[in-house]
Protein backbone atom coordinates (compact mmCIF):
# COMPACT_ATOMS: atom_id res chain seq x y z
CA UNK A 1 0.00 0.00 0.00
CA UNK A 2 0.99 3.64 -0.65
CA UNK A 3 -0.02 6.65 0.79
CA UNK A 4 -0.05 10.27 -0.11
CA UNK A 5 -0.97 13.36 1.99
CA UNK A 6 -2.38 16.94 1.14
CA UNK A 7 1.17 18.88 1.64
CA UNK A 8 -0.54 22.21 0.54
CA UNK A 9 -4.12 22.71 -0.57
CA UNK A 10 -4.79 23.06 -4.15
CA UNK A 11 -5.97 26.61 -5.34
CA UNK A 12 -8.10 24.19 -8.05
CA UNK A 13 -11.55 23.53 -6.74
CA UNK A 14 -12.33 20.02 -6.78
CA UNK A 15 -16.27 20.06 -7.10
CA UNK A 16 -17.27 16.34 -7.21
CA UNK A 17 -16.01 12.90 -8.00
CA UNK A 18 -15.56 13.78 -11.61
CA UNK A 19 -12.60 16.23 -10.47
CA UNK A 20 -11.61 13.97 -7.46
CA UNK A 21 -11.01 11.46 -10.26
CA UNK A 22 -8.89 14.28 -12.17
CA UNK A 23 -6.79 15.02 -9.01
CA UNK A 24 -5.67 11.34 -7.57
CA UNK A 25 -3.33 10.65 -10.85
CA UNK A 26 -1.35 14.05 -9.80
CA UNK A 27 -1.23 13.46 -5.90
CA UNK A 28 0.16 9.48 -6.81
CA UNK A 29 2.34 11.27 -9.36
CA UNK A 30 1.07 8.46 -12.21
CA UNK A 31 -1.60 6.87 -13.50
CA UNK A 32 -2.83 4.12 -11.25
CA UNK A 33 -3.64 0.30 -13.28
CA UNK A 34 -4.88 -2.58 -11.75
CA UNK A 35 -5.35 -0.97 -8.16
CA UNK A 36 -7.73 0.08 -5.66
CA UNK A 37 -7.56 3.55 -5.05
CA UNK A 38 -8.69 5.57 -2.13
CA UNK A 39 -9.39 9.59 -1.66
CA UNK A 40 -10.51 10.94 1.42
CA UNK A 41 -12.01 14.50 1.70
CA UNK A 42 -11.53 16.02 5.44
CA UNK A 43 -13.88 18.19 7.01
CA UNK A 44 -12.05 21.24 5.83
CA UNK A 45 -12.52 20.54 2.26
CA UNK A 46 -8.99 19.40 1.65
CA UNK A 47 -8.35 16.08 -0.34
CA UNK A 48 -6.65 14.66 2.69
CA UNK A 49 -5.08 11.27 2.02
CA UNK A 50 -5.14 9.04 -1.43
CA UNK A 51 -3.78 5.29 -0.94
CA UNK A 52 -3.33 3.24 -3.42
CA UNK A 53 -3.25 -0.70 -3.13
CA UNK A 54 -2.37 -3.30 -6.51
CA UNK A 55 -4.61 -5.91 -6.46
CA UNK A 56 -2.07 -8.31 -6.95
CA UNK A 57 -1.46 -7.15 -3.21
CA UNK A 58 -4.65 -8.15 -2.46
CA UNK A 59 -4.93 -11.59 -3.91
CA UNK A 60 -3.42 -13.16 -1.21
CA UNK A 61 -4.68 -16.38 0.93
CA UNK A 62 -7.02 -15.70 3.49
CA UNK A 63 -8.93 -12.41 4.43
CA UNK A 64 -7.30 -9.77 2.39
CA UNK A 65 -8.37 -7.05 4.90
CA UNK A 66 -5.91 -8.21 7.16
CA UNK A 67 -3.39 -6.65 5.24
CA UNK A 68 -5.25 -3.28 5.60
CA UNK A 69 -4.50 -2.00 9.08
CA UNK A 70 -2.17 0.71 7.36
CA UNK A 71 -4.74 1.90 5.54
CA UNK A 72 -7.29 1.93 8.38
CA UNK A 73 -5.05 3.86 10.51
CA UNK A 74 -4.38 6.38 7.96
CA UNK A 75 -8.03 6.90 7.38
CA UNK A 76 -8.03 7.56 10.77
CA UNK A 77 -5.69 10.23 10.98
CA UNK A 78 -7.57 11.86 8.23
CA UNK A 79 -10.67 11.24 9.63
CA UNK A 80 -12.62 12.20 6.54
CA UNK A 81 -16.43 13.02 5.68
CA UNK A 82 -16.40 11.42 2.29
CA UNK A 83 -14.31 8.67 0.87
CA UNK A 84 -14.21 8.06 -3.39
CA UNK A 85 -13.49 4.42 -3.94
CA UNK A 86 -11.87 3.80 -7.43
CA UNK A 87 -11.33 0.25 -9.01
CA UNK A 88 -8.60 0.82 -12.23
CA UNK A 89 -8.52 -1.96 -14.28
CA UNK A 90 -9.00 -3.28 -17.59
CA UNK A 91 -9.87 -6.59 -16.62
CA UNK A 92 -12.86 -8.14 -15.65
CA UNK A 93 -14.43 -6.24 -13.28
CA UNK A 94 -16.47 -8.67 -11.85
CA UNK A 95 -12.92 -10.66 -10.34
CA UNK A 96 -11.76 -7.61 -8.55
CA UNK A 97 -15.57 -6.37 -6.24
CA UNK A 98 -14.48 -8.62 -3.58
CA UNK A 99 -10.79 -6.83 -3.18
CA UNK A 100 -12.74 -4.04 -3.78
CA UNK A 101 -15.29 -4.97 -1.11
CA UNK A 102 -12.50 -5.31 1.21
CA UNK A 103 -11.33 -1.81 1.24
CA UNK A 104 -14.62 -0.58 1.49
CA UNK A 105 -15.20 -2.43 4.84
CA UNK A 106 -11.93 0.13 6.04
CA UNK A 107 -14.04 2.67 5.89
CA UNK A 108 -17.15 2.51 5.53
CA UNK A 109 -18.46 1.92 9.30
CA UNK A 110 -17.88 5.52 9.88
CA UNK A 111 -18.07 7.57 6.37
CA UNK A 112 -19.37 7.62 3.42
CA UNK A 113 -18.26 5.99 0.64
CA UNK A 114 -18.90 6.79 -3.34
CA UNK A 115 -17.48 3.94 -5.65
CA UNK A 116 -15.98 4.23 -9.73
CA UNK A 117 -14.75 2.21 -12.21
CA UNK A 118 -12.16 3.41 -14.19
CA UNK A 119 -10.90 1.31 -17.07
CA UNK A 120 -8.98 2.60 -20.02
CA UNK A 121 -11.68 3.41 -22.05
CA UNK A 122 -14.25 4.71 -19.73
CA UNK A 123 -15.38 5.67 -16.19
CA UNK A 124 -18.55 5.14 -14.15
CA UNK A 125 -20.13 4.88 -10.89
CA UNK A 126 -20.06 1.41 -9.74
CA UNK A 127 -23.22 2.08 -8.03
CA UNK A 128 -24.75 3.83 -10.67
CA UNK A 129 -27.85 2.12 -13.04
CA UNK A 130 -29.10 5.32 -14.27
CA UNK A 131 -27.68 5.93 -18.15
CA UNK A 132 -28.76 9.39 -17.98
CA UNK A 133 -26.14 9.40 -15.58
CA UNK A 134 -23.28 6.69 -15.58
CA UNK A 135 -23.23 5.72 -19.56
CA UNK A 136 -23.21 2.18 -19.83
CA UNK A 137 -19.59 2.81 -21.82
CA UNK A 138 -18.69 5.19 -19.39
CA UNK A 139 -17.17 9.21 -19.69
CA UNK A 140 -13.89 9.58 -21.66
CA UNK A 141 -11.46 8.03 -19.52
CA UNK A 142 -9.03 11.26 -21.19
CA UNK A 143 -11.51 13.84 -20.61
CA UNK A 144 -9.84 13.19 -16.85
CA UNK A 145 -6.43 15.00 -17.77
CA UNK A 146 -8.29 17.33 -20.08
CA UNK A 147 -10.60 19.41 -17.82
CA UNK A 148 -9.75 22.26 -15.63
CA UNK A 149 -8.25 19.84 -12.91
CA UNK A 150 -5.63 18.67 -15.22
CA UNK A 151 -5.09 21.92 -16.61
CA UNK A 152 -4.55 23.44 -13.38
CA UNK A 153 -1.75 20.59 -12.41
CA UNK A 154 -0.04 21.05 -16.01
CA UNK A 155 0.15 24.69 -15.11
CA UNK A 156 1.76 24.31 -12.19
CA UNK A 157 4.15 22.20 -13.35
CA UNK A 158 3.09 18.42 -12.29
CA UNK A 159 3.46 15.77 -14.90
CA UNK A 160 1.91 12.28 -15.51
CA UNK A 161 3.83 8.80 -15.71
CA UNK A 162 2.53 6.21 -17.35
CA UNK A 163 3.48 4.09 -14.24
CA UNK A 164 5.09 4.05 -11.36
CA UNK A 165 8.52 2.72 -11.89
CA UNK A 166 8.84 5.60 -15.01
CA UNK A 167 7.68 8.30 -12.02
CA UNK A 168 9.90 7.05 -9.63
CA UNK A 169 13.12 5.87 -11.84
CA UNK A 170 16.13 7.37 -11.16
CA UNK A 171 18.52 7.43 -14.12
CA UNK A 172 21.83 6.54 -14.09
CA UNK A 173 24.86 8.60 -14.71
CA UNK A 174 26.79 7.59 -18.11
CA UNK A 175 29.86 4.95 -17.24
CA UNK A 176 32.61 7.80 -17.44
CA UNK A 177 30.96 10.05 -14.84
CA UNK A 178 30.44 6.73 -12.53
CA UNK A 179 34.37 5.42 -13.11
CA UNK A 180 35.32 8.88 -11.97
CA UNK A 181 32.90 8.57 -9.21
CA UNK A 182 33.93 5.46 -7.68
CA UNK A 183 37.33 6.29 -8.00
CA UNK A 184 36.58 8.99 -6.35
CA UNK A 185 34.92 7.93 -3.70
CA UNK A 186 37.45 4.80 -3.09
CA UNK A 187 39.69 7.63 -2.26
CA UNK A 188 37.87 9.08 0.44
CA UNK A 189 36.89 5.36 1.70
CA UNK A 190 40.77 4.53 1.75
CA UNK A 191 41.68 7.55 3.57
CA UNK A 192 39.21 7.27 6.13
CA UNK A 193 41.05 6.18 9.65
CA UNK A 194 40.38 2.62 10.69
CA UNK A 195 42.38 2.72 14.03
CA UNK A 196 41.31 4.66 16.97
CA UNK A 197 42.36 8.02 16.00
CA UNK A 198 39.71 10.00 17.11
CA UNK A 199 40.93 13.49 15.56
CA UNK A 200 42.01 12.11 12.61
CA UNK A 201 37.90 10.46 12.12
CA UNK A 202 37.05 13.93 12.95
CA UNK A 203 38.57 15.65 10.47
CA UNK A 204 37.63 12.70 7.80
CA UNK A 205 34.41 13.69 8.64
CA UNK A 206 34.69 17.61 8.76
CA UNK A 207 35.91 17.03 5.15
CA UNK A 208 32.93 14.85 3.98
CA UNK A 209 30.52 17.52 5.49
CA UNK A 210 32.37 20.21 3.41
CA UNK A 211 31.74 18.02 0.05
CA UNK A 212 28.16 17.74 1.22
CA UNK A 213 28.02 21.52 2.19
CA UNK A 214 30.22 22.32 -1.32
CA UNK A 215 27.23 19.96 -3.61
CA UNK A 216 23.89 21.61 -1.90
CA UNK A 217 25.55 25.52 -2.65
CA UNK A 218 26.05 24.04 -6.22
CA UNK A 219 22.53 23.25 -6.75
CA UNK A 220 20.93 26.11 -9.00
CA UNK A 221 17.94 27.92 -7.32
CA UNK A 222 15.96 27.36 -10.77
CA UNK A 223 14.10 23.82 -10.65
CA UNK A 224 14.52 23.94 -14.48
CA UNK A 225 18.53 23.81 -14.25
CA UNK A 226 20.69 21.00 -14.91
CA UNK A 227 22.38 20.56 -11.66
CA UNK A 228 26.04 21.09 -11.76
CA UNK A 229 27.97 18.25 -10.13
CA UNK A 230 31.34 16.84 -10.40
CA UNK A 231 31.38 13.19 -10.40
CA UNK A 232 34.72 13.36 -7.95
CA UNK A 233 32.13 15.57 -5.80
CA UNK A 234 29.70 13.72 -5.87
CA UNK A 235 31.58 10.61 -5.06
CA UNK A 236 32.95 12.48 -1.98
CA UNK A 237 29.91 12.77 -0.87
CA UNK A 238 28.88 9.08 -1.28
CA UNK A 239 31.57 8.07 0.52
CA UNK A 240 30.90 10.36 3.14
CA UNK A 241 27.36 9.16 3.53
CA UNK A 242 28.09 6.16 4.54
CA UNK A 243 29.56 7.02 7.74
CA UNK A 244 26.14 7.86 10.08
CA UNK A 245 27.59 10.77 11.94
CA UNK A 246 27.79 12.42 8.22
CA UNK A 247 24.54 10.97 7.11
CA UNK A 248 22.79 12.40 10.32
CA UNK A 249 24.29 15.57 9.92
CA UNK A 250 23.07 15.58 6.18
CA UNK A 251 19.68 15.33 7.32
CA UNK A 252 19.65 18.05 10.09
CA UNK A 253 20.61 20.22 7.41
CA UNK A 254 17.60 19.79 5.56
CA UNK A 255 15.27 20.61 8.80
CA UNK A 256 14.55 24.26 8.79
CA UNK A 257 15.75 24.34 12.17
CA UNK A 258 18.48 21.83 11.98
CA UNK A 259 21.75 23.80 11.05
CA UNK A 260 22.94 24.43 15.09
CA UNK A 261 22.88 20.46 15.58
CA UNK A 262 25.11 19.66 12.62
CA UNK A 263 28.50 20.25 13.92
CA UNK A 264 27.96 18.91 16.96
CA UNK A 265 26.49 15.41 15.02
CA UNK A 266 29.46 15.52 12.52
CA UNK A 267 32.35 15.94 15.54
CA UNK A 268 30.32 13.10 17.69
CA UNK A 269 29.62 14.87 20.26
CA UNK A 270 26.99 12.72 20.79
CA UNK A 271 26.39 8.91 20.05
CA UNK A 272 25.79 7.84 16.49
CA UNK A 273 21.89 7.87 16.32
CA UNK A 274 21.18 10.74 18.20
CA UNK A 275 21.13 12.72 15.44
CA UNK A 276 18.65 10.77 13.39
CA UNK A 277 16.42 10.55 16.24
CA UNK A 278 16.36 14.26 16.88
CA UNK A 279 15.33 14.85 13.42
CA UNK A 280 12.64 11.73 13.22
CA UNK A 281 11.21 13.49 16.33
CA UNK A 282 10.62 16.79 15.32
CA UNK A 283 8.91 15.42 12.02
CA UNK A 284 6.83 13.01 13.94
CA UNK A 285 5.59 14.76 16.88
CA UNK A 286 2.73 16.57 15.39
CA UNK A 287 2.83 19.01 19.17
CA UNK A 288 5.83 19.97 17.85
CA UNK A 289 5.77 19.55 14.54
CA UNK A 290 7.89 20.75 11.57
CA UNK A 291 6.68 21.93 8.04
CA UNK A 292 9.79 20.86 5.27
CA UNK A 293 11.13 24.37 3.65
CA UNK A 294 10.21 22.98 -0.47
CA UNK A 295 13.39 24.93 -1.66
CA UNK A 296 15.98 23.19 0.77
CA UNK A 297 14.30 20.11 0.23
CA UNK A 298 14.77 20.59 -3.37
CA UNK A 299 18.24 21.38 -3.22
CA UNK A 300 19.13 18.19 -0.92
CA UNK A 301 16.92 15.58 -3.27
CA UNK A 302 18.79 16.89 -6.37
CA UNK A 303 22.03 16.00 -4.65
CA UNK A 304 20.68 12.61 -3.73
CA UNK A 305 19.46 11.91 -6.33
CA UNK A 306 23.04 12.50 -8.32
CA UNK A 307 24.92 10.69 -5.82
CA UNK A 308 22.52 7.88 -6.22
CA UNK A 309 23.04 8.26 -9.86
CA UNK A 310 26.93 8.37 -9.96
CA UNK A 311 28.44 6.13 -6.84
CA UNK A 312 28.79 1.84 -6.92
CA UNK A 313 25.44 0.41 -5.66
CA UNK A 314 27.15 -1.01 -2.21
CA UNK A 315 27.09 3.18 -1.21
CA UNK A 316 23.97 3.63 -2.20
CA UNK A 317 21.73 2.85 0.57
CA UNK A 318 22.41 6.13 2.97
CA UNK A 319 21.52 8.33 -0.22
CA UNK A 320 18.19 6.26 -1.27
CA UNK A 321 17.04 6.44 2.45
CA UNK A 322 17.57 10.10 2.91
CA UNK A 323 15.32 10.88 0.16
CA UNK A 324 12.70 8.40 1.03
CA UNK A 325 12.53 10.61 4.54
CA UNK A 326 12.65 13.48 2.93
CA UNK A 327 9.90 11.88 0.14
CA UNK A 328 7.67 10.51 3.31
CA UNK A 329 8.50 14.13 5.04
CA UNK A 330 6.68 16.16 2.00
CA UNK A 331 3.34 13.48 2.55
CA UNK A 332 4.78 11.41 -0.94
CA UNK A 333 4.38 8.05 0.23
CA UNK A 334 4.89 6.42 -3.12
CA UNK A 335 7.95 7.86 -3.93
CA UNK A 336 9.25 7.34 -0.13
CA UNK A 337 7.74 3.43 -0.52
CA UNK A 338 9.71 3.17 -3.73
CA UNK A 339 13.26 4.84 -2.25
CA UNK A 340 13.41 2.75 0.75
CA UNK A 341 12.48 -0.69 -0.63
CA UNK A 342 15.52 -0.19 -3.20
CA UNK A 343 17.65 0.79 0.54
CA UNK A 344 16.84 -2.25 1.78
CA UNK A 345 17.73 -4.21 -1.30
CA UNK A 346 20.52 -3.06 -0.99
CA UNK A 347 21.01 -3.39 2.98
CA UNK A 348 18.19 -5.04 4.59
CA UNK A 349 19.67 -4.51 8.04
CA UNK A 350 20.61 -0.53 7.58
CA UNK A 351 18.71 1.02 10.30
CA UNK A 352 17.45 4.20 9.45
CA UNK A 353 16.09 2.98 6.46
CA UNK A 354 14.53 0.49 9.05
CA UNK A 355 13.23 3.43 10.45
CA UNK A 356 11.54 5.37 8.02
CA UNK A 357 9.92 1.51 6.26
CA UNK A 358 7.91 1.48 9.21
CA UNK A 359 6.59 4.78 9.12
CA UNK A 360 5.68 4.58 5.21
CA UNK A 361 4.64 0.71 5.68
CA UNK A 362 2.42 1.83 8.56
CA UNK A 363 0.90 4.84 6.63
CA UNK A 364 1.83 7.20 9.46
CA UNK A 365 1.97 11.15 8.12
CA UNK A 366 4.42 13.39 9.03
CA UNK A 367 3.94 15.80 12.15
CA UNK A 368 3.12 18.84 10.45
CA UNK A 369 0.35 17.03 8.26
CA UNK A 370 -0.92 15.51 11.52
CA UNK A 371 -1.49 18.74 13.09
CA UNK A 372 -3.01 20.04 10.02
CA UNK A 373 -5.57 17.64 9.86
CA UNK A 374 -6.18 18.09 13.88
CA UNK A 375 -6.84 22.05 12.53
CA UNK A 376 -9.85 20.57 10.36
CA UNK A 377 -11.92 20.97 13.58
CA UNK A 378 -15.40 18.95 13.98
CA UNK A 379 -16.52 16.87 10.87
CA UNK A 380 -19.03 17.89 8.63
CA UNK A 381 -19.20 17.01 4.64
CA UNK A 382 -18.11 20.34 2.99
CA UNK A 383 -20.87 21.54 0.93
CA UNK A 384 -21.36 24.17 -1.87
CA UNK A 385 -17.69 25.18 -1.97
CA UNK A 386 -16.58 21.74 -3.15
CA UNK A 387 -12.85 20.18 -1.92
CA UNK A 388 -9.57 21.98 -2.91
Amino acid sequence: MTTTCDPAPDTVRLRDAHDLLAAVPYRLGFRPTESVVLACVTASGRLGLVARVGLPDLAGPGDVTAGLEPLTRAVADVDPTFCLLALYTAGEVAAAMDRVEAVRRVVAPTVEVDRWLVTPHGYRGLDCDDVACCPPDGFPTAALEHGPVGAAHVLAGRALADSAEEAFRLPAATAAARGLAARAARRRESARPTTGDEEAARRWRGEAWSAWRSALGQVDDDPAADPALGPALLGRVGAGLADRRVRDAALLSLLPRGDEATAATVEGVEDDEAGAARAMASVVDPDHAVAPDPARLRRGAVVLEQVVAHVPRRLQAPPLTLLAFLAWWQGDGPRAARRVDAALAIDATYRLARLVNGAVSAGLPPGWVRADQRADGPAGRPRGGGVR
